[in-house]
């Protein structure tokens, strides 16, 4: 949870013991920031920091390790850090829910694990974390390490000589994690945030205060409140224009591998994007698993040249444009990207990993960020706000830090409801009418929501004692009711996909 949000989470709380108790006697520039992204791979072992300098240090096991059967077991561990001093670092542990060659093994929700460090320090580990989404990704299987654990694991990773670590279940199964590399990639990601030789280091700790790396507000996307237009019968025409099949093919010459001929016609996708330019897609690569279509800026202007945004693309839809790959055939290894139009240009707005190739599970182990962003739709709520300083201290900062959240909240939404009426349509593409009653139903459920959270919220902020809580309860309470109604869709778009 972001800082603002934990200000405006305890104000909440405070909000409702006052309203109780008094019941028994509340945009920034874009850029993509690529430049900012680092990354370090060692042995078993890699680290990745995003653009807002939080940094993951993420851990396997050996594959070459084998145990009396002959066999593997896949398991990897994940520390998390923001950026800052005395910013405390976060772990979680998962096992493998996939292994090739041999029947597939995983643990059971309830079996109880224990961490065993060189057999002498041992602690049970939780239980499984509920399952969650991220970027349409689904994550299973995790349970928290505590603090000790981490800072024993820590220990461990980054100590000198033979070091065992071991994780073991009830049911009689062992993981072991890889130590090979840790202490490279622990350090490098100390190195990323400015650490080294501070007393806040993993591994080279020391007194140093200066050159510590601080947090950084992820950038806001602010999508234009004007719908885009329709794309015309004479847009779509332009896929038959030789003038314009030219201009096209020039710019694939110089983007792309896979080119027709001159004799063969070019398969292009046209979009209307503004009053004066299109989206033109078209394939440009493809490999044993993977392909790509180059995706340009196109205006209607033919003195003005194509603008490539990517040639890594596999969907174009409403100012988004989606790149996906495989790491290898089996997917359990992904990386993806995305890019929005701001109203002046495509700039990137996430870009992550799910970590090695290791078998730990379908898609991957984890989500890796390495570009974030706070996407909302029209303008920003708290415009020239930086939500990670003291800006956000007062109630108004928190408030507008909070309302932008809440915006940001609001365009995911909106997300899972177009892909949830996708999916409805999708279930009865031969049933016009029960897809029009899905559709109906969507919306209706939708707009019921709407009017019970307004009514909700706005009971709450009148409970509560008069003064300036009023106002940050009630976006409290809008941020908390919209998150939970955002896991909710998004349950319902899995029972629709599977």
């Amino acid at each position: 949870m972001n800082n603002h949000l934990k200000r405006i989470a305890n104000s909440y709380t405070v909000a409702v013991s006052v309203a109780l108790l008094s019941m028994s006697a509340l945009v920034l520039p874009v850029q993509a920031f690529e430049g900012e992204v680092q990354s370090f791979f060692h042995g078993d072992w890699e680290a990745a920091c995003d653009n807002t300098h939080t940094c993951r240090a993420v851990g396997y096991h050996n594959p070459e390790q084998k145990n009396a059967a002959g066999e593997y077991r896949p398991v990897s561990v994940i520390f998390t850090r923001a950026a800052g001093e005395n910013a405390k670092v976060k772990g979680k542990v998962k096992f493998g829910a996939l292994s090739f060659g041999m029947e597939a093994k995983q643990t059971q929700h309830n079996d109880t694990i224990t961490l065993s460090i060189n057999d002498t320090y041992q602690s049970v580990l939780a239980p499984e974390l509920p399952a969650y989404q991220e970027k349409g990704m689904s994550f299973s299987g995790e349970r928290e390490l505590t603090d000790n654990q981490v800072s024993e694991l820590l220990k461990a990773l980054t100590m000198k000589g033979r070091v065992s670590i071991k994780f073991g279940s009830s049911a009689g199964d062992e993981w072991y994690l890889s130590t090979k590399g840790s202490t490279a990639v622990l350090l490098k990601m100390d190195d990323f945030q400015g650490l080294v030789e501070t007393p806040f280091a993993i591994v080279k700790k020391g007194q140093a205060s200066k050159g510590i790396v601080k947090p950084k507000q992820a950038p806001v996307i602010s999508i234009p409140a004007q719908p885009i237009p329709d794309t015309t019968a004479a847009d779509l025409a332009l896929v038959t224009n030789a003038d314009f099949n030219q201009r096209i093919r020039t710019a694939l010459n110089n983007a792309c591998d896979n080119v027709p001929t001159e004799d063969q016609p070019l398969e292009l996708e046209i979009a209307r994007l503004t009053s004066n330019k299109l989206v033109v897609s078209t394939m440009c690569w493809s490999a044993a698993y993977n392909y790509g279509q180059a995706v340009w800026l196109v205006d209607d202007d033919a003195e003005i040249e194509p603008v490539l945004v990517t040639d890594s693309a596999v969907s174009y839809a409403n100012g988004v444009i989606d790149e996906f790959m495989r790491g290898r055939g089996v997917g359990d290894c992904l990386s993806a990207r995305r890019y929005i139009w701001n109203g002046s240009e495509f700039v990137l707005a996430d870009s992550y990993t799910t970590g090695a190739c290791r078998e730990i599970a379908p898609g991957g182990a984890w989500y890796i960020p390495t570009t974030v962003s706070t996407v909302i739709n029209g303008v920003d709520p708290a415009a020239g706000i930086d939500c990670e300083s003291k800006q956000a201290y007062s109630t108004q900062g928190m408030v507008k830090c909070a309302q932008r959240e809440l915006a940001s909240l609001e365009w995911q939404m909106s997300e899972q409801l177009a892909e949830i009426e996708r999916f409805s349509h999708a279930e009865y593409n031969t049933k016009a009418d029960k897809s029009r009653e899905a559709a109906a139903a969507i919306a209706q459920a939708q707009q019921a929501w709407r009017t019970f959270s307004k009514s909700e919220c706005k009971a709450q902020q009148l409970s509560a004692a008069e003064g300036s809580m009023s106002l940050p309860l009630f976006v409290g309470c809008q941020v908390d009711l919209t998150q939970k109604r955002l896991q909710q869709l998004q349950l319902t778009k899995q029972s629709l996909m599977y």
